[in-house]
This record gives C-alpha cells, structure tokens and sequence, in this order.
C-alpha cells in the first residue's frame, strides 16, 4: 500500500494535478465501493 501511495504521489508531482481534485476522486471512488459492495452484501 505504502509503495502505491508512493508511486501515485510521483506521479501526481510529474503531472502537477491538484491534490484537492485527487483527494475528492479518492474519496469518490471510495464511496462508490462501498456503496456497491453494501447492495451486493444486502441484496
């Protein structure tokens, strides 16, 4: 986990994207899994 938070803050610095714009797609993403996985659990 460590590694890939490593290489996504590399690249994160190579394409110079705001850390606001990834935090939010992150958190997103994140919401939308568990989301899913609540309706698959409980259907």
């Amino acid at each position: 986990m460590n590694e890939l938070t490593y290489a996504i803050l590399e690249t994160d610095a190579e394409t110079a994207l705001p850390m606001e714009i990834v935090g939010w797609a992150v958190l997103g993403v994140s919401l939308l899994i568990t989301v899913a996985w609540l309706f698959y659990l409980y259907r």
